[in-house]
């Protein structure tokens, strides 16, 4: 009967549970086939992000990003809108924030005020990125999936746009902008790895959302309006603010993760295509069932399994491309509402028969 009531009870997490360790085990049986070394791949993808303290920093470093990404689509997905334009917020923020830092600011402004400006403003820009298809979606019923696909791609091309005509040095061989300002820049943690204070910008804003989300009106609100807009327009929560400052702050948390990211990890602004936060905040948030206390775990095991796939991908002849397969192996048994659900009826039966057998 205990057990019967805590399947129900923690189903959902179960469910992810189990398709994690699926898609991990699949992607133990991918090296295996493929790999003409397969201890040697194995070990690689399970130990080597262990192997070094460098590596193991890695993970944490890699984690930074993706934790503002998945926060900014946690609100997304919260108000019940599929808005993806994380992924481009996350890239102009980084390029405007390098351009103003490499540019157009002085280079003598405080190593503590100048940083915080530069986040200041890649948060507005951020901000101002989801506001738009939010808007039009609002406004015109548009579709915001489909707007927010193709926005990103603008995005893209107005941040190569910046380093190409408003930031790059000519004086270096590759596609570069000048150097950014060494008070801009945020400050190392451990001598030897990439680690810096970012990571303590990361974890206040999982603080903070999660103390929006439950211990403020206006994140219960939007809380609300995700689960039911007819309901919430009932008990008289104004939906379309609710929607629009959900939009607007997840915007804010993905131009604040691009300004971190840049500050923290680069000397230069260098992207020149999509990087793939934004995608892969969206199935952190989705895993961590867009769960505020959860997505620094999710965040981390997939920092794990891409750090993984690099080491392989570098000391084997394994393509580091595999774990792609392994991430939409485990995002199509989550999204599949069937995966386990034999399960949790077993579990709701036993408990009906308990509570009749009891009357």
């Amino acid at each position: 009967m205990k057990r019967s009531k805590f399947i129900v009870k923690y189903f959902d997490l179960i469910r992810i549970i189990s398709a994690v360790i699926i898609g991990f085990l699949l992607a133990l049986v991918f090296l295996y086939f493929i790999s003409d070394n397969p201890l040697n791949a194995i070990r690689a993808f399970i130990l080597g992000p262990f192997e070094s303290k460098r590596r193991f920093f890695n993970v944490i470093e890699l984690a930074i990003p993706l934790l503002f990404t998945s926060l900014g689509m946690c609100f997304m997905l919260k108000v019940g809108e599929f808005n993806l334009i994380v992924e481009g917020g996350f890239m102009l923020s980084g390029a405007v924030v390098a351009w103003l830092a490499s540019t157009v600011l002085p280079a003598g402004l405080p190593p503590v005020v100048y940083p915080a400006l530069l986040i200041v403003v890649g948060a507005v820009v951020g901000a101002i990125c989801g506001l738009i298809p939010a808007m039009l979606n609002i406004k015109w019923r548009a579709n915001v999936v489909v707007i927010t696909i193709m926005l990103n791609y603008v995005l893209t091309y107005a941040s190569t746009y910046i380093l190409r005509y408003w930031m790059r040095d000519p004086s270096v061989t590759y596609l570069g902008s000048h150097r950014i300002a060494k008070n801009a820049k945020l400050h190392g943690l451990l001598r030897g790895t990439d680690l810096h204070t970012g990571l303590f910008i990361a974890l206040a804003a999982v603080l903070f959302t999660w103390w929006f989300f439950y211990r403020s009106t206006k994140g219960f609100e939007i809380r609300v309006t995700g689960n039911n807009r007819n309901f919430a327009k009932y008990v008289g929560i104004r939906v379309t603010s609710a929607m629009l400052l959900a939009q607007i702050i997840g915007g804010a948390l993905a131009g604040m993760g691009g300004a971190v990211e840049i500050l923290g990890k680069y000397d230069r602004f260098l992207w020149v295509s999509q990087t793939g936060y934004g995608f892969s905040g969206l199935m952190i948030s989705v895993l961590a069932l867009n769960q505020p206390a959860a997505i620094p775990f999710v965040a981390l095991l997939f920092a794990y399994l891409q750090i993984g796939a690099n080491i392989v991908g570098t000391t084997t002849d394994v393509p580091s491309e595999f774990v792609m397969v392994i991430q939409a192996i485990i995002i199509l048994l989550v999204a599949a509402t069937l995966f386990m659900d034999f399960l949790r009826r077993r579990a709701v039966i036993k408990i009906s028969k308990a509570e009749e057998e009891g009357k």
